[in-house]
């Protein structure tokens, strides 16, 4: 008898032991399956996609390229000329900004097996076609806030301050590492900026910590931290969304990815490898400068552009006339029933630069529900029991708050929008319209684009000696693409919220 037939009969005389039982008993196994319908659990919200404008470029080209008038108000000549004398001339500075075409997009694949096997439950290469798409709106949300191909600017070496309590680091030096990310750092693990580091000694104790902190670095949405004994060898301590951070203890192996609501969504992936920890390097850029990406929304709120108007790190170009403020991980505070700080460094200092109100607030649901806790919470702000005709029996808890009173632009209210692909820590201010005469300006915010969302069937295929290699139906859906923006003068960005 042939080993195969021998196996073949073996099991077969399993499965007819398995039906003599004494009468028809659960384990018998005389039941059905009840499949149900095939669920997708995966959640698509993407607010940032869906209202910048997707316009199609008329003509091939490595750049999308656009002229600006700046403004140069502080820089005219007096008008009054006197009796006699001609007028001064007014002072124009042109300048041209180039925006770089690049691909995104995401492949699937479903092989024919599994095509064969899934017959009267579901269509594979449909089912695959679809979850692709997803994943695809997703990306093109996420790059198109936190897409960028320079390189962050270089953290300064962390103020570090020690406390006798809190932890149980003892008698011994420590250093301290940081790297900052970008928000295609954040939510794909391409890298870190360049780190830098400082360190502090401990001269007793046993239950000693420290705090660091570091100037905020421009265009960053969230800052790793790493220990070292020596200053050489370096573990992965945590990620924060500001630029401070508590050390507890000492540690020699890297710990583990921050979990909860302090990080929504930050990848688990580092640098292509999945499930591995960020790095730390002292001598170069780690990866926040990104080749394949296009600059996206912060990171035309963050670079410097250099002399053909391209973006370029933070320091190194001219600065970026958008406004920037850091809170270095304070929290928001109310004052007159409104946030302090919204009024003080976006509305009042936008008013200042453009004479306009922003369109709207983009943050994280974080700072959301913190601002209808402070608002909501504060006696300062006055608000309305509301019952419906049960009164008192179904009351109706929580609130929201919606929109926030641009004071110094005159009592015009700003809405404020959740946008999952920002992370928490960081508040922007995006102007929809400039209302400044002869703008010309169509959409402030633009996906300019050579191919917009096209899917690519490559047909059957193979791959001999690998699970999964065919015979198979593979595809790509993918844009090629470029961010515009043309007014960052009428953004804002509040950064390093606590």
């Amino acid at each position: 008898m042939s080993a195969a037939l021998e196996n073949l009969t073996a099991e077969t005389l399993d499965s007819i032991s398995k039906a003599q039982t004494t009468g028809i008993l659960e384990n018998t196994g005389f039941y059905s399956y009840d499949l149900s319908g095939l669920v997708s659990m995966i959640p698509v919200v993407t607010p940032f996609r869906d209202l910048v404008a997707r316009v199609k470029s008329p003509d091939g080209n490595p750049y999308a390229v656009w002229r600006a008038i700046l403004d140069t108000t502080a820089a005219q000549p007096d008008p009054s000329m006197g009796w006699d004398f001609a007028a001064n001339e007014v002072i124009f500075n042109e300048q041209d900004f180039q925006a770089r075409y690049k691909p995104t997009g995401l492949a699937g694949m479903a092989t024919q097996d599994a095509f064969d096997l899934a017959t009267g439950y579901a269509d594979p290469f449909q089912v695959s076609t679809f979850q692709t798409l997803n994943q695809v709106l997703i990306g093109d949300d996420r790059k198109l806030l936190g897409a960028q191909s320079f390189a962050l600017a270089r953290p300064s070496a962390p103020t570090i301050a020690q406390a006798a309590t809190g932890g149980t680091i003892g008698a011994t030096t420590v250093y301290v590492g940081v790297a900052a990310r970008t928000g295609s750092g954040y939510y794909y693990g391409s890298g870190n900026s360049q780190g830098n580091s400082g360190s502090t000694v401990f001269a007793s104790g046993s239950t000693n910590s420290l705090t660091a902190s570091v100037p905020a670095v421009r265009g960053a949405v969230a800052y790793d931290w790493f220990q070292s004994a020596n200053g050489t060898t370096w573990f992965y301590y945590t990620t924060t969304t500001v630029n401070t951070v508590s050390f507890n203890k000492v540690i020699a192996a890297d710990q583990a990815l921050p979990a909860g609501t302090a990080v929504p969504d930050l990848s688990s992936n580092w640098k292509g490898a999945a499930n591995t920890k960020p790095t730390f390097n002292a001598a170069a850029d780690n990866g926040s400068a990104n080749a394949n990406d296009y600059d996206g929304f912060m990171a035309s709120l963050a670079g410097d552009y250099n002399g053909n108007g391209q973006w370029v790190t933070p320091g190194t170009g001219t600065q970026n006339p958008s406004v920037f403020k850091s809170l270095d991980g304070a929290a928001l505070t109310l004052a007159g029933g409104s946030v302090q700080e919204i009024e003080n460094y976006i509305f009042l200092n936008l008013w200042n630069a453009i004479k306009a109100s922003p369109t709207a607030l983009m943050m994280n649901a974080a700072q959301a529900q913190e601002i209808a806790n402070l608002v909501l919470g504060s006696t300062s702000a006055t608000t309305f029991l509301n019952t419906d005709q049960s009164g008192r029996i179904s009351v109706t808890a929580g609130g929201r708050v919606g929109e926030i009173v641009n004071t110094p632009a005159g009592g015009v209210t700003v809405p404020i929008e959740v946008h999952t692909s920002l992370p928490p820590g960081t508040i922007i201010a995006r102007t929809d319209r400039v209302p400044f005469p002869q703008a010309n300006i169509t959409n402030v915010l633009e996906y300019r684009n050579l191919r917009d969302c096209a899917q690519f069937d490559y047909g059957i295929s193979r791959n001999p000696g690998v699970a999964g290699g065919g015979p198979r139906r593979e595809f790509e859906i993918r844009s090629v693409g470029a961010f515009i923006n043309r007014a960052p003068v009428a953004m804002a960005t509040l950064s390093n919220v606590g």
